[in-house]
């Protein structure tokens, strides 16, 4: 049974992929017209990578870490489960003990950018004329999580073993597409680009189950029918 439900969690993680992904492509072509308004947001990944490169690579990993083990935290929270222990040590890792956990609460840290949210959330209420600076610590903290993930993504890892490497790399590519997605689509600064973002990445999956089952069907039981 166990063995059933994730291969539908992975089948719809790669529905979810590709309607999310038509979406991000969708966005790109938009964002183009005004290309300042990715450029920033480049500038402060390029600069959060030069200081990886230079500084932070060869530091203890307290702020990776930390997030990692809060962002278990958080979701074990929004799914009602109960955290006995969260603890950070520098130089000793991090240690989070949770009751009744589950594949998203066990994953979240490698495809949520926990240090991005409060970025996005801020955005909307942000003038116009003073986005370049949001786009540029949204690039910034958005390449924290990449290389953070790059870092952690490990099939020694017991978040990831638990789950099997296959299983997790479905959940963690789909979600990370979902989310990273919605960072982007937060560029301009609207809510309406973000519903928009939201929107599309359904109805694109939608449309992907729909022309799948058509083919199916006249493949199959249509031909029988006279479907």
């Amino acid at each position: 049974m166990v063995t059933v439900l994730r291969v539908l969690v992975m089948i719809l993680c790669a529905i979810v992929s590709f309607g999310y992904l038509r979406a991000i492509v969708y966005y790109s072509g938009v964002f183009m017209k005004t290309p300042q308004i990715l450029s920033w947001f480049g500038f402060g990944a390029l600069i959060y990578l030069v200081f990886w490169l230079f500084f932070f690579s060869k530091r203890d990993k307290f702020w990776s870490v930390f997030e990692h083990e809060l962002t278990h935290v958080l979701f074990a929270i929004l799914f009602f489960r109960q955290v006995h222990t969260f603890k950070v040590e520098r130089g000793k890792g991090g240690e989070v003990k949770i009751t009744g956990s589950n594949f998203i609460v066990g994953l979240s840290p490698y495809f949520f950018p926990l240090m991005a949210l409060p970025v996005v959330l801020l955005k909307p209420s942000i003038a116009i004329q003073h986005q370049w600076i949001l786009n540029g610590v949204l690039g910034f903290t958005v390449m924290f999580h990449v290389i953070s993930l790059m870092q952690e993504l490990n099939p020694k890892q017991p978040d990831i073993s638990n789950y099997g490497l296959l299983f997790s790399l479905f959940v963690i590519i789909a979600f990370n597409i979902f989310f990273l997605g919605i960072c982007y689509s937060s560029m301009r600064g609207l809510w309406g680009d973000m519903s928009g973002f939201l929107q599309m990445g359904y109805m694109e999956s939608q449309r992907l189950v729909e022309n799948a089952w058509r083919v199916f069907y006249h493949q199959s039981v249509g031909r029988y029918f006279g479907g």
